[in-house]
């Protein structure tokens, strides 16, 4: 049974809640929340070394942003994506490039670039590297990039007509991307 709330805790792990409720409710902080499968699921909140790693993607995304609003519509940081009727996901960062077309609005617009920061726990980490990949691809994420510090590394994926392609790039590498013409991220002041 779906139970209705208006206020999630992080003792709601597990509950079954349906995507009004989800879209509605408040959120104890510190904890993140997502919706998989019609059941909520706790996150930690991203401590010292997650917003560490991710510190010079918020910047250098945000700069992009402020000087090329013709290319970036938009960068939200823990966004907000809806992936099936069952399904929110809360993309460490979402990058929506500018599309006259799109008619779509968060949750239902699908985000051009998302940034997703390994977390410490195993689980975490399938969820990255798994779920969210099958999860991402299937809505036509264009790029979706995880950054591991614990493996010195970004997995650069990038959709194609049967599944993402994949680069790796190591702490010695700059981010780059044809989706943002002339953003450069080096990794190593992220891994420092």
């Amino acid at each position: 049974m779906v139970r209705s709330v208006t206020q999630f805790t992080e003792l709601d792990a597990g509950e079954k809640i349906s995507a009004e409720d989800f879209a509605t409710a408040e959120m104890k902080p510190p904890f993140r929340y997502e919706r998989v499968k019609g059941r909520l699921v706790v996150m930690s909140p991203a401590g010292p070394e997650h917003r560490h790693v991710s510190k010079p993607f918020r910047r250098e995304l945000g700069l992009y942003w402020g000087l090329h609003p013709d290319i970036v519509d938009d960068v939200d940081i823990e966004g907000w994506v809806t992936i099936t009727e069952e399904t929110d996901r809360i993309p460490d960062i979402c990058v929506y490039l500018c599309n006259p077309d799109g008619q779509e609005t968060v949750p239902r617009r699908v985000p051009d670039l998302i940034f997703e920061f390994v977390s410490a726990h195993r689980g975490d980490q399938e969820r990255d590297y798994i779920d969210k990949r099958g999860e991402y691809y299937a809505i036509g994420v264009r790029e979706y990039v995880i950054v591991d510090r614990f493996k010195q590394s970004a997995l650069q994926l990038t959709w194609q007509e049967t599944d993402f392609s994949e680069r790796v790039l190591s702490a010695t590498e700059t981010y780059t991307t044809p989706l943002l013409p002339g953003l450069q991220i080096p990794l190593n002041e992220a891994f420092a």
